[in-house]
């Protein structure tokens, strides 16, 4: 058994070079025991560093993400899928395999330590506005490390196609958020939501229902632009099962980061995002129902562009979208 002593709880820089050593020199997961800040006991040297390999960037993230959780096993854990990820480099894209979930259920737990601790804890009372600007600073510190961490997002095959990763935008204590399907043509180009022609819809019903935007945290269900090319144009192209299970990730982490009182599915792809299983709109349009996440309340009407695509009763469409609007809001209100 080679033992490995840690340097500390957190100490990724030294798991990452003694775990790089052990993969490089072929040391199975069984053969290590990790230790932080023991002392007695024999640990041998490592190895002599092996042939040079690569992981994917978003493994390294993960695994810093994940050292800051209490789990013992956590080290053993990462190591462990560190030699999985060589010879199937495409793991993490595998939403069904069962230690990535595990750790990307730690990596989370992980976000919210990291962020909202020690403010919370050390300002109460008549300080109480203090500690919730704290606690924003340090929500927006997170908000900003996940939205670099997805830029170079590859869980999914959308990523080779599309211009960019377009994030969530919005104040990051924003008791409302808004889930959409995905960027079109024009969010692909800007790197924002909801910019096009939906997305202007979406703007004016938001002030005939009396919600302002700025206050509002905009998102989708998947990031990148899936379309199919028809001469010189980028025709949008509904995301399939697996492109929202993959994408999953990054609504979980807005979600963990943000808290919001309440989440709004626009359509039925946002819907199976946050449930995590298909739901029609009908069904359940226009009443409060419960995050299977216990991650607050959630609503759910229609996509802004099912109005555009609409042919018939357009302006009665509309009305009965803002309509939904108004119970959103009229509901925050309630239990702000």
């Amino acid at each position: 058994m080679r033992i490995v002593r840690l340097a500390g709880e957190d100490d990724f820089d030294g798991w990452r070079e003694a775990a790089r050593a052990l993969a490089g020199a072929g040391v199975p997961p069984e053969d290590v025991a990790w230790q932080v800040g023991l002392a007695g006991g024999e640990t041998a040297p490592l190895p002599a560093p092996g042939t040079p390999f690569s992981v994917p960037r978003a493994f390294l993230t993960l695994a810093e993400t994940v050292v800051r959780h209490s789990d013992p096993e956590r080290f053993a854990l990462l190591y462990t899928l560190l030699l999985r990820l060589r010879e199937r480099p495409g793991l993490l894209a595998e939403g069904s395999d069962p230690l990535v979930r595990r750790l990307e259920r730690m990596a989370k737990e992980g976000r919210q330590k990291a962020w909202r601790n020690e403010p919370a804890r050390a300002l109460t009372g008549t300080m109480a506005e203090t500690s919730r600007e704290a606690v924003g600073g340090n929500a927006r510190a997170a908000w900003e490390a996940v939205r670099e961490e997805a830029r170079g997002c590859t869980r999914c095959h959308l990523y080779k196609h599309a211009t960019q990763t377009v994030f969530g935008e919005g104040p990051v204590t924003a008791p409302l958020m808004f889930v959409g399907e995905q960027p079109g043509d024009q969010e692909d180009l800007a790197g924002r939501p909801f910019v096009g022609p939906a997305g202007q819809l979406f703007d004016r019903a938001l002030g005939d229902a009396g919600i302002d935007r700025g206050q509002a945290y905009v998102t989708n269900a998947v990031k990148h632009f899936k379309f199919e090319r028809r001469g010189k144009r980028r025709i949008h192209s509904k995301p399939d099962a697996g492109e929202i299970e993959a994408c999953r990730w990054w609504i979980e982490q807005e979600r963990t980061i943000l808290r919001p009182t309440l989440t709004v599915a626009l359509g039925a792809t946002a819907a199976r995002s946050l449930f995590g299983k298909a739901v029609t709109i009908t069904a359940t349009r226009g009443r409060a129902h419960a995050l299977p996440d216990g991650g607050g309340e959630a609503w759910v009407t229609v996509h802004p562009s099912f109005l555009l695509r609409v042919q018939d009763d357009k302006e009665a469409e509309y009305a009965k979208f803002v309509a939904d609007l108004v119970r959103v809001r009229q509901r925050l209100e309630a239990i702000a």
